[in-house]
C-alpha cells in the first residue's frame, strides 16, 4: 500500500490519495470514504482488494487528511477533482465506490463523470438526501445534520474541540481514548465488529487522520449532507451500472432512506442483508462487494428487499 500520494490541482489546491489493494492491477476504483474519515479508510478493504487483484484508489476529500480545503465547495465539484486524478494516473477507465458519506459523491460521479470512462457505481451503507427521511437514525446523527447547516462555524468549533484538539495532542493516547468513548456507543454487530483488531486499528487511525486539520471541514460536509443536494437523484443515467448495498438495521443511514433512494434510481439495484448494521455490513459483504463491482454490472448475490 501507497498512503502519502498527493497531486497539485489546477486551483493550486492539494488532493491527497492512498493506493491499496494491487498496486499494477489494470482494474481500478476511486474509493470515496465516510464521514468523518479520511482516505487511510482504505485500509479496511486492502486485503481483500489485493486477494481479488483490484487497485483501490482512497481520495482524502478537500480539508480531511491531507487534501487543501475547498472554500464553498459543493457535491457536483468533487467530480472535477476526482476526473484530474484520473487524468493524472493515466486512467482511461475506472469505478467508484463510495462507502458511508461518501455514498453522496459517488452519486455525484454518477450524475457528472463522462459515461465513456465510469465503468460502474457501488454505494456501500450509504447516505442518501436527507427529504427521504431520517427514521431510525440514531438523534445524535439527526442533531448534527440539522444544526450543520444553519450554524456551520459553531459546528466547526465544538469538532475541533472535542476531536480535532485530541488528534492534535502529542499523546496518541489522548484521541484513542476519546475515540473508544464514542465507539463503545455503538449498536451491538457493529460495536462487535469495531472491538476486531484488524478493525480498531485502521478505525482510530482514519478518523484521527480526518480530524488533523481541525473541525471545519467536517462541519462544512455535514452542511452539504444536511441541506438539498445540488443535483437530483432522477437526473442520473440509468445506464451506468449503479448497486447499492445495505443492512436492514442500519442506524447511522437508516435502511429505509436506501430504499427510497431505489425507487428514484429505477436502473439501481439494491441488495439487503437482513439484521446488519452500518459497519458490519461493510466487513462482511467486502468480497462480494468488490466482485460486483470488478464485473461491471449489477448481480443478485443477496435476498433483495424492495
Amino acid at each position: 500500500m501507497q498512503e502519502s500520494e498527493a497531486i497539485t490541482l489546477a486551483d493550486g489546491r492539494t488532493l491527497a490519495y492512498a493506493i491499496y489493494g494491487s498496486s499494477s492491477s489494470s482494474t481500478t476504483a476511486f474509493y470515496f470514504h465516510g464521514y468523518p474519515s479520511s482516505r487511510i479508510e482504505g485500509r479496511l478493504w486492502h486485503d481483500t482488494a489485493q486477494k481479488m487483484d483490484i487497485r483501490l484508489i482512497a481520495v482524502d476529500r478537500p480539508g480531511f487528511g491531507n487534501s487543501s480545503f475547498q472554500p464553498n465547495r459543493k457535491l457536483l465539484d468533487w467530480p472535477t477533482d476526482v476526473l484530474a486524478l484520473a487524468n493524472h494516473l493515466g486512467l482511461e477507465k475506472f469505478y467508484v465506490l463510495g462507502t458511508s458519506g461518501g455514498g453522496p459523491y459517488a452519486l455525484a460521479c454518477a450524475h457528472e463523470l463522462p459515461k465513456d470512462r465510469l465503468l460502474g457505481v457501488s454505494i456501500v451503507s450509504g447516505l442518501y438526501p436527507w427529504a427521504l427521511g431520517t427514521s431510525g437514525m440514531m438523534m445524535r446523527s439527526r442533531i448534527m445534520f440539522w444544526v450543520a447547516p444553519w450554524m456551520t462555524g459553531l459546528f466547526g468549533m465544538i469538532l475541533d474541540s472535542q476531536l480535532g484538539q485530541a488528534t492534535r495532542d502529542p499523546d496518541p493516547k489522548v484521541f484513542e481514548d476519546l475515540m473508544w468513548k464514542d465507539l463503545e456507543t455503538r449498536p451491538g454487530k457493529d460495536l462487535d465488529t469495531i472491538k476486531l483488531e484488524e478493525i480498531s486499528g485502521p478505525f482510530i487511525a482514519m478518523t484521527r487522520e480526518a480530524m488533523k486539520q481541525g473541525g471545519y471541514a467536517s462541519a462544512w460536509e455535514g452542511r452539504l449532507f444536511g441541506w438539498y443536494w445540488d443535483f437530483d437523484l432522477e437526473d442520473i443515467d440509468q445506464s451506468i451500472p449503479l448497486t447499492l448495498w445495505h443492512g436492514t438495521d442500519d442506524k447511522n443511514t437508516p435502511f429505509r432512506m436506501a430504499k427510497e433512494a431505489k425507487e428514484m434510481l429505477p436502473g439501481a439495484v439494491l441488495h439487503a442483508q437482513d439484521g446488519e448494521q452500518h459497519i458490519s455490513y461493510v466487513v462482511k459483504k467486502s468480497e462480494e462487494i468488490l466482485r460486483n463491482l470488478w464485473n461491471g454490472k449489477p448481480r443478485h448475490l443477496d435476498r433483495r428487499l424492495l
